[in-house]
């Protein structure tokens, strides 16, 4: 049944697309997208919500969870920015990338489907897994926001003032200030993660530490970057691409679950 609930969030996202991209073609602003997003969002709950009854646990035991969670963690932060900043173009970044996170989780080796239930764990190495993938929501928007920061940069640059993309677009300070507030939340949050986990792991709760090792070295990337954005001052556009460049760098922690 969960599958479903997965399936139907994944379509309802596609469509959020869509509709975000022929609102984009001619040159004006959707609230359809936050809705389908929205929709969606509700459908990836339910999912979680099942599964973790099933497991008696965070929803977090196979890789497919983890992706589930941190899709649902993007469009979270999503339905927050974009509403307090009325963003509705952020959407047409923010839907695909939904969408190939939950295709991905759906493949057949990425989520089990005899789900084991979950021993009774440790609220450290529960808070670990949570609070560390909610952050990736948040740096995944991140990369959204730097994204459409990078669209924007060019458009102005090669003087297409008319163009859709243009039109639609919030300021390039609104979203720089988006950009840099994302990155400290997620920061906050993988750093609150990391401190469950190495609670966890004194207690002898988290198996290994292989993936705890590269949280810590992501962790140290980010707060870098933080650091030199704030002492030393780095250009919009550099921001934008590490934010984009850090956060894919930084899902190969995935492949140590």
């Amino acid at each position: 049944m969960e599958r479903w609930w997965l399936a139907v969030a994944t379509a309802l996202a596609m469509v959020a697309g869509v509709c975000g991209l022929r609102a984009l073609l001619h040159g004006r602003r959707s609230r359809a997208v936050a809705i389908w997003l929205a929709a969606a969002f509700l459908c990836q709950f339910g999912f979680l919500l099942l599964r973790g009854e099933v497991r008696g646990a965070c929803p977090l035991g196979d890789p497919g969870e983890v992706l589930v969670f941190m899709a649902w963690s993007l469009v979270l932060f999503y339905l927050i920015i974009g509403s307090a900043y009325r963003w509705s173009p952020m959407g047409i970044f923010t839907a695909p990338l939904v969408v190939v996170i939950q295709g991905i989780a759906m493949l057949p080796e990425m989520l089990e489907t005899e789900v084991i239930r979950s021993a009774v764990g440790s609220p450290w190495s529960e808070g670990h897994a949570a609070m560390s993938v909610l952050s990736y929501g948040a740096l995944a928007l991140s990369g959204v926001v730097g994204l459409m920061f990078l669209v924007l940069d060019r458009q102005l640059k090669d003087h297409h003032l008319q163009s859709g993309w243009f039109r639609v677009l919030p300021p390039v300070r609104a979203l720089l200030v988006a950009m840099v507030r994302l990155l400290r939340v997620g920061v906050l949050l993988l750093t609150v993660g990391i401190g469950c986990g190495v609670l966890a792991a004194r207690g002898g709760m988290i198996g290994t530490t292989s993936h705890l090792i590269v949280a810590w070295v992501i962790w140290a990337a980010y707060l870098a970057l933080l650091l030199v954005q704030h002492f030393r001052g780095i250009s919009g556009r550099r921001l934008a691409i590490m934010a984009v460049l850090m956060f894919f760098g930084s899902l190969s922690v995935f492949a140590l679950l």
